[in-house]
């Protein structure tokens, strides 16, 4: 069968980590699917993606039965024990350790091209490339099936059609269906920093008054994924300063903590936003990761959000296609819908209120920041809490992503 024509019994537009996991899934529990993304631009393409992933216990698990964890290189795999938050503006700060939890780590740093490769040489594994398309020109939805089309005469036939293509899904607008986006005015910078000091296997946070800036530890222990939120104004000018200026600034914003900044790779700017689509699935359509929702990065959940909507969909899928039932129906889908969109409601509220206390200069609400943080490291159980949430170790998870189940 040609590449213009396939079929399969679902089909998932966008080739990022989200779309990947769900399509690996799928495969390895003998649903069949098909995989088609933009062809890359000639100016992106092969460039590196800077961007560093924090991902949770959860989302290694997830990782790990899509057969992707375990084409990590090792080097490649930062991993943190601690996390240090604390305000530029106060003395107020909070620290989280996994010892505190009996648990060896609180999570791992990858970058986002090290896990697409993985996703994607996994996928070659179990039998599947992705489609090359130039774009999704039109679908038809039908009672039984949808037929997606490209430009080029590409035409990809299944039970289920799954937006997976990011913010400013195609899927999702050809689908008819709205997503309230808020603009923060923020961008944010992401790069890869070189420090004087070793990270130590801490994640570190400071809240500026523009933003918070993150250092991630990456596997080399002088080496941080650094993900800088500011003003779009000052994002740029970070972005075209010469490397030994931005180096000087990131050091100083970072309070010295690791000490001087030596080297710094690559550096790209994203806008950030909060959105929610006002709806997951309609018949034959399902959305899944940035498609569906937008968060704030300040709590690196944006891509383990996404990881358990693809768990959480394939599970549905595997089950109904298993007793016979139509994968594509919204009997099935409503499941989905039910059981994720109130798990990313509830985190986008959460990290919404933290942007805007964190982003307040208003005195009394810095003071009352500043407590707040101390109150919280003072109260073990409630840095359980925080820690348990945030790890993906409560809240109404997928079986693969407690470990206690596959797919197979």
């Amino acid at each position: 069968m040609s590449a213009i024509d396939r079929h399969a019994e679902v089909c998932i537009i966008g080739a990022g980590p989200v779309g990947l996991a769900l399509a690996c899934l799928l495969m390895r529990a003998g649903v069949t699917c098909l995989v088609a993304d933009r062809i890359p631009n000639a100016a992106n393409h092969g460039r590196i993606d800077p961007r560093a992933l924090a991902l949770t216990p959860a989302a290694r698990a997830i990782l790990t039965e899509c057969g992707a964890w375990s084409r990590l290189a090792p080097a490649s795999i930062g991993e943190f024990q601690r996390m240090q938050v604390w305000d530029a503006g106060g003395t107020g700060k909070i620290e989280f350790d996994s010892a505190d939890l009996c648990l060896s780590t609180l999570g791992y740093i990858v970058n986002q091209s090290d896990l697409e490769a993985a996703l994607n040489a996994a996928l070659t594994h179990a039998g599947l490339d992705v489609i090359a398309m130039a774009d999704l020109e039109r679908v038809d939805f039908g009672t039984n099936r949808i037929i997606a089309h490209g430009p080029d005469g590409c035409r990809l036939t299944a039970r289920l059609l799954v937006g997976a293509d990011g913010a400013r899904s195609r899927v999702r607008e050809l689908a008819g269906i709205g997503f309230a986006a808020h603009a923060y005015d923020q961008h944010a910078v992401a790069c890869t920093a070189h420090t004087v000091l070793p990270h130590g296997n801490v994640a570190r946070q400071r809240f500026l008054p523009t933003g918070p800036l993150a250092f991630l530890p990456l596997a080399d222990p002088h080496a941080c994924g650094i993900v800088w939120s500011t003003t779009p104004e000052q994002a740029r000018r970070l972005q075209l300063q010469d490397e030994a200026a931005f180096n000087v600034q990131l050091a100083a914003a970072g309070g010295h903590v690791l000490g001087d900044i030596v080297a710094c790779g690559p550096r790209m700017v994203f806008p950030l936003q909060r959105a929610r689509a006002e709806r997951y699935c309609r018949p034959r359509l399902a959305l899944i990761g940035d498609a569906a929702h937008c968060v704030h990065p300040l709590a690196g959940q944006g891509a383990n959000l996404g990881l358990l909507d693809a768990a959480s969909l394939a599970e549905v899928l595997v089950e109904s296609v298993r007793t016979g039932r139509d994968p594509g129906s919204m009997q099935t889908l409503r499941r989905y819908e039910r059981w994720r969109r109130g798990e990313n409601e509830m985190m986008i509220a959460a990290l919404d209120g933290m942007h805007r206390l964190f982003g307040s200069g208003e005195p009394a609400v810095q003071r009352l920041r500043n407590a707040g943080l101390d109150l919280c490291d003072a109260l073990d159980p409630v840095k359980h809490w925080f820690m348990a949430r945030a790890m993906g170790r409560s809240g109404d998870l997928p079986a693969v992503a407690l470990g206690s189940a596959v797919l197979r």
